[in-house]
């Protein structure tokens, strides 16, 4: 199932894809905001081109017995798409999560699932080739001095959804943290997993 490319959007490039993918209230908390609106596209981006894969790496720890790891994934990927607007996905998601803690989960949920989730993206990804993107924002960057990053991870713990548009900006200074710790925090925060990036920095959330 998939959604059309004008199906559901509306005209001024805001608003909402109906009935699928709600993007209305984040994008507004950062309609004043370019960078961090910017942020927030890019952070949207990025979570379609792993969506899939996730839920993918969910149904295969389900067939190999491995319960508890997949209904995990499952919960942080409902988180994910489901803080940047997936209305149809996270329901559905809820449902499986708790079948599969309960033992009792099915191969149609994980298909219905999977086809509600390509739906969720599709329509994503159509909404995001309809807005305006700035050239060049975020960039410029702020250097990684200890006050800019205490207050990183005061918005990773308050799971502020400004630690995003934080996060693109400090992007280039953490790679003084080393490859593997930089690419850890990317792929968490992909994730919206605030969580997961407070330990890379090593801090207890």
């Amino acid at each position: 199932m998939t959604i059309g490319t004008t199906s559901g959007l509306q005209e001024n490039g805001q608003g909402f894809i109906r009935g699928v993918f709600d993007v209305e209230r984040l994008m507004a908390a950062a309609a004043a905001q370019p960078v961090q609106r910017e942020a927030l596209l890019a952070l949207m981006d990025k979570v379609c081109s792993v969506a899939a894969r996730d839920l993918e790496a969910a149904w295969v720890a389900w067939r190999e017995g491995q319960l508890s790891e997949s209904a995990a994934r499952i919960h942080s990927l409902r988180g994910t798409i489901g803080t940047l607007g997936a209305t149809v996905f996270s329901d559905t998601s809820r449902v499986l999560e708790a079948a599969v803690k309960d033992g009792r989960a099915t191969q149609p949920q994980f298909d219905q699932a999977r086809q509600q989730l390509l739906a969720s993206v599709d329509a994503a990804l159509a909404w995001l080739a309809r807005q305006p993107r700035a050239q060049g924002a975020g960039h410029a960057g702020i250097a990684l001095d200890s006050s800019a990053l205490q207050e990183w991870k005061t918005l990773l713990a308050e799971r502020n959804i400004d630690a995003v548009a934080q996060y693109q900006q400090m992007k280039p200074a953490l790679a003084k943290l080393g490859q593997t710790r930089a690419a850890a925090i990317d792929v968490a925060m992909a994730r919206l997993d605030f969580a997961a990036v407070l330990h890379v920095l090593g801090e207890q959330p």
